[in-house]
């Protein structure tokens, strides 16, 4: 069952308030954006034969759920006085926000409908998974009470996990056309480079402005936190596969496996540290809420990408029948 935001004590019951309160209270705009997208979603799925009228309809209800969420975080931005991705409530909501913008961005230019086929089935899964957590809007650790750092620092990390989640949900589809034999186009394929080039790009900027925000408020740049250090070895992660790609150690099948492996660091650092560790200067999260999902997804992915090389190296004769 959904929670929804409380004002916050003192912030002033006056009109816009209480219409910002009963907008996300009664209409619901992220749960009515995940039923948006999910129609999207089915319509991008129509045979080629209808693809234009499809893909029409497709862009109608991703730019309506898009406004939803919108609207929904300029209410939750108004009521609480701050930037929306103070905890893994909100931190998910906005990487679903940020999965989408990609993936309209990715589309436009590729003019390819695998984009969205890769991008809103994560953002409506990042919707459902945020019902998960505590919804309401509550004073914030001392901190963490900087407008600047929050708009800057944790939107650039929340924006890196929704490009790299992109980039896990295209490199399904590239990894099961690889398979099947099914052709992949180009500007698809090098769209899952751009996706991993924004992704390590935003990342290593937000991880930059972290030290600078620790510096400011601890007095260190670095403290090797669990937070930080899982910060980094996401971010190294991804920096060794985008160098594997250009020292062409692998192609477009490896880019994809790469792609879905190393998201596994950032859920480490995501969910991991915030909820499972439960220590650290960072873990704003509590709980083992979702562990079992989490484990199951984590497996998921594991035998997904150990079927799909024990079947390429089939194709590729290294591995014979008897």
């Amino acid at each position: 069952m959904a929670r929804f935001p409380d004002v916050l004590p003192g912030n002033g019951q006056n009109d816009c308030k209480m219409n910002a309160t009963f907008f996300l209270k009664v209409l619901h705009p992220f749960a009515w954006a995940s039923g948006l997208f999910t129609c999207a979603f089915l319509l991008c799925l129509t045979p080629r034969a209808g693809c234009k009228t499809a893909g029409v309809g497709a862009w109608i209800f991703i730019i309506a759920g898009f406004a939803m969420m919108a609207v929904g975080f300029g209410c939750r931005m108004y009521l609480g006085d701050r930037a929306p991705v103070t905890n893994m409530y909100e931190s998910i909501l906005w990487t679903a926000f940020g999965v989408v913008f990609f993936g309209m961005t990715f589309t436009a230019r590729t003019r390819s409908r695998h984009v969205f086929l890769s991008s809103l089935p994560v953002a409506v899964a990042a919707l459902v998974v945020a019902e998960f957590f505590d919804a309401s809007i509550q004073p914030l650790p001392p901190v963490l009470r900087s407008n600047f750092w929050l708009a800057t620092h944790v939107t650039n990390i929340t924006l890196g996990y929704a490009a790299l989640a992109l980039a896990m949900g295209t490199g399904h589809i590239v990894l099961g056309k690889e398979l099947w034999g099914r052709p992949v186009s180009q500007p698809f394929r090098q769209s899952l480079l751009f996706e991993l080039q924004i992704g390590v790009m935003l990342i290593a900027t937000g991880t930059v402005l972290g030290g600078m925000w620790a510096n400011d408020a601890w007095g260190r740049f670095w403290g090797w936190d669990p937070k930080e250090t899982w910060a980094l070895i996401t971010l190294l992660c991804y920096v060794a596969l985008l160098h594997g790609r250009i020292a062409g150690w692998w192609g477009g099948f490896g880019l994809a496996v790469g792609s879905i492996l190393t998201f596994q660091t950032v859920l480490m650092a995501w969910y991991g540290v915030n909820c499972l560790m439960g220590q650290g200067l960072h873990s704003y999260g509590s709980g083992r809420v979702g562990f079992g999902y989490a484990l199951a997804f984590t497996l998921a992915e594991s035998a997904l990408v150990t079927m799909a090389l024990v079947r390429k190296c089939d194709k590729s004769g290294l591995v014979h029948r008897r």
